[in-house]
């Protein structure tokens, strides 16, 4: 793999460029050092902004930098795939005073971390974690949108998860756990993570349901990118793991996003973003760092 992993680009023939396809776990920690550090012991990540957005019915959302997966259609902005370029660096401590401003001006009791992957920086996320279990009665919820791959390699995650997001405590925590494919070259096309690695998502359900966290698992069924024949499959794995998973699925349908615009079209899913440029993909490609 090349330093840096940007976003998935075919040639004319329909072959990934190097360094496609990505292995997630080693994209892990190429992030990890891009959006993680300590300063005297503390875990800080980097982020972007802090917002309102009407998704859960209206939370507060704190937009963290850095993924280990790069989806085709992604909606979140360059700083996915120029990490390095994009956010400052935020303490718990930060991240939960910027969350609770915007719920008491909002009149908001739900709360997020989204725009990439949270558990990338676990001692961070377990920082704001802990701090929005002291003050559980002031929310109502506190969501930590994840795609698996580091539940899957981290042992004892799921378990450190369950004291915050857990079915059986007096906790505000869930967890989604998206699910992007259920056969490898799908699972490839859609993340640009090579397609033996398909599994790792499951991993992290069965580690999740082991430990008793609140979760619940989103599937992609969009039609352009998922076939009856996969959904089946990834369906069936989650009953394997209990049938309760699989009848709490949300199904996840795409919107072609300005940054999905531009991604899509470098894999050649012209079926989605329509053979001309539109103006918002014009500035997007304006907008977006030299491609190394």
């Amino acid at each position: 793999m090349n330093d840096e992993v940007r976003y998935a680009i075919k040639d004319e023939d329909g072959n990934y460029l190097p360094p496609f396809p990505v292995d997630p776990i080693v994209l892990t920690e190429q992030t990890r050092k891009r959006v993680c550090k300590s300063v005297n012991g503390e875990p800080l990540r980097k982020y972007t902004r802090f917002y309102a957005v009407g998704v859960y019915g209206g939370i507060a959302t704190a937009y963290s930098v850095g993924c280990n997966y790069r989806c085709v259609f992604c909606w979140v902005d360059w700083s996915r795939d120029w990490p390095e370029m994009y956010g400052e660096f935020y303490s718990p401590t930060d991240v939960y005073k910027e969350l609770r401003q915007i719920m008491k001006v909002q009149g908001l009791r739900k709360a997020r971390i989204s725009g990439a992957e949270p558990t990338l920086c676990p001692s961070h996320l377990l920082g704001v974690l802990e701090l929005v279990h002291r003050d559980r009665e002031e929310f109502d919820l506190f969501v930590i949108e994840s795609n698996g791959v580091v539940l899957s390699q981290e042992l004892d995650l799921a378990q450190k998860l369950a004291r915050y997001a857990s079915t059986g405590r007096d906790t505000v925590g869930h967890v989604r756990l998206s699910i992007r494919g259920g056969l490898p070259d799908p699972f490839e096309e859609k993340t640009g993570c090579a397609g033996e690695f398909v599994n790792l998502p499951f991993v992290a359900a069965q580690r999740l349901w082991d430990a008793g966290v609140s979760f619940h698992v989103a599937v992609v069924v969009d039609p352009r990118f998922t076939t009856e024949e996969e959904k089946k499959i990834i369906y069936q794995k989650l009953a394997d793991i209990n049938p309760s998973i699989r009848k709490n699925v949300e199904e996840e349908l795409l919107d072609p996003y300005p940054h999905a615009l531009v991604r899509l079209r470098a894999v050649g899913r012209v079926d989605v973003t329509g053979k001309n440029i539109s103006r918002v993909e014009e500035r997007m490609l304006r907008e977006r760092p030299e491609l190394d």
